[in-house]
């Protein structure tokens, strides 16, 4: 078993490092290197092969791209060290866009190599379910992988098999609307095969039905070609879909949210109860890329992680979203540093840490140093999981979903998963109506600094395109100061107004370059 361990980790290494250093996301995978052919032997085969998918393929979108993507660009960070972003200014060769598709594509890549070798060579003495689940597991991270990319770039490239890449490299984008009903069907698949049992670390149904009601819901406000409404209205249908597979997670998987929200960001909670889906990491001070190099970007100075990091200084919240606390709201305190605040899980032998900046900073995924965690904390190395899919963020998906087209809705489930969301963030109880307007300020803090706010953006693009550009003209991405002692605030008002275009990200320049098939019109996939 130690020698198998040591070849799909091997493995999974190689083929990382085949697909990053590659120019093209399209290459194929090194058959001729590896053998594949008689290494599922048993159920714990199988599980080794995936369980390699949840770390380190993703560690190019984790280490910046996500939140740049997912929080600059969409307002939750001041301009101060986001401006290309904030400003919607990126182009086809910034490096986070490359990072984003160079770390999908190498997921969908692994993902679809398993698959081809499951499929084939798995021993007759595996049973199907094992077998089936191994397969689910796979197809719920390349849908994911997939519906990422089909929000930031729209018409992309379908890819199952990598290998005929060898013999075709040149490929086209494919539909919009291809591209969702691709990502469904990978998502029912990993629905109907995925245990409902917790399985820590690993996906399982529960994890597949929140992660399509999200993708329902996204789909729902695109015509049937894949593009937006652009009247205001979501697909019933598709609302029904969102809200029956979101339902069931919260009213039957047995699922609770985490008593305490500071307490989901500790590393001793990695893979708590309330989390549906996470990217596991392993701290180390040897191999770059093993662990989360969240911290080393976040932490605003190098004393609290003394790893010889703590690059953060730069990086604090928007004014934006700096007011949409309430001062009862216990996120502000787990999300952002502020003058005064005390952090008794931080540099615990001296009694905490007590904030003295008058800049407020990050402090989601800031965890310490590895005295505060020990064996868990090195230079831009930390073993924090990081969140994609939250039962919160279910709980927010269903209600959604229920108000629907609607402004507001009565739906006693719709005010039920809304309170229980704001209660645990100590906020007061909301009487019905529950209002939409409220629910997407609430999606924007509960899940600040995950990357997940522009999404939430496109999809209110995709039914109400002006309102949303006036929307987010108005934000203030500028930068605030506030000194505890005197009460005292600052603010350095800064503005950005996006434009029809802002909306889909460009193509990495470089895969244009090798493909140039990237710059020609979308075709289908489904004939």
């Amino acid at each position: 078993m130690k020698n198998k361990k040591y070849f799909i980790l091997a493995l999974s290494l190689g083929l990382i490092t085949f697909f990053g250093c590659k120019k093209s996301f399209l290459d194929r995978a090194p058959l001729d290197k590896v053998t594949l052919e008689s290494f599922f032997k048993s159920e714990g085969d199988l599980r080794l092969a995936t369980g390699a998918l949840y770390g380190t393929p993703w560690f190019d979108f984790n280490d910046k791209s996500m939140i740049a993507l997912g929080d600059a660009m969409a307002g939750n960070l001041s301009r101060t060290n986001w401006i290309t972003y904030s400003t919607f200014a990126v182009n086809s060769s910034d490096p986070r866009i490359n990072e984003a598709w160079r770390s999908l594509y190498k997921i969908i890549a692994y993902a679809n190599l398993n698959m081809i070798y499951i499929e084939k060579n798995t021993d007759p003495s595996v049973s199907v379910a094992a077998k089936n689940s191994a397969i689910a597991e796979l197809r719920f991270l390349r849908g994911t992988a997939y519906f990422y990319l089909v929000q930031y770039f729209g018409e992309v490239p379908i890819i199952t098999d990598n290998r005929e890449l060898a013999e075709q490299p040149q490929i086209n984008k494919h539909l919009v609307k291809d591209v969702y009903r691709f990502v469904i069907d990978d998502m029912k698949f990993a629905v109907a095969n995925l245990r409902s049992t917790p399985d820590k670390g690993r996906v399982n149904k529960w994890s597949a039905e929140g992660m399509l009601a999200k993708i329902y819901l996204t789909r729902s406000g695109l015509t049937d070609d894949g593009v937006g409404t652009g009247n205001g209205l979501r697909n019933q249908a598709l609302l029904d879909s969102a809200q029956k597979y979101a339902g069931d997670v919260c009213v039957n998987s047995g699922l609770k949210l985490l008593p305490n929200y500071a307490d989901l960001f500790k590393i001793e909670n990695n893979n708590n109860e309330e989390s549906l889906f996470a990217l596991q990491f392993i701290a180390s001070p040897i191999a770059y890329g093993l662990g989360n190099s969240t911290q080393g970007y976040f932490a605003a100075e190098g004393k609290l992680t003394n790893a010889g990091d703590g690059f953060g200084a730069a990086n604090s919240p928007s004014i934006d979203i700096y007011n949409k606390y309430d001062v009862k709201d216990a996120r502000r305190k787990a999300t952002f540093m502020q003058n005064g605040d005390l952090y008794t899980e931080l540099l615990k032998k001296d009694g905490g840490y007590r904030v003295t900046d008058v800049t407020p900073h990050v402090k989601k995924y800031v965890v310490g140093t590895n005295e505060d965690n020990p064996g868990q904390v090195y230079f831009l190395s930390t073993s924090s999981a990081t969140y994609m899919l939250r039962l919160a963020d279910v709980y927010l998906i269903y209600v959604e979903a229920l108000i629907g087209n609607n402004s507001t809705s009565t739906n006693a489930d719709a005010v039920k998963y809304y309170n229980l969301v704001r209660a645990r963030a100590g906020l007061d109880v909301k009487a019905a109506p529950i209002a939409k307007a409220d629910v997407l300020i609430d999606r924007q803090i509960e899940l600040a600094i995950e990357g997940q706010y522009w999404f939430d953006l496109l999809r209110e693009y995709d039914i109400n395109p002006s309102q949303t550009i006036n929307k987010i003209s108005l934000q203030n991405r500028g930068r605030l100061t506030y000194n505890a002692a005197t009460n005292a605030r600052t603010n350095e008002p800064q503005f950005s107004t996006p434009t029809a275009a802002s909306f889909k990200l460009p193509l990495p320049a470089a895969d244009i370059t090798t493909n140039p098939l990237l710059s020609q019109p979308a075709v289908a996939y489904y004939k």
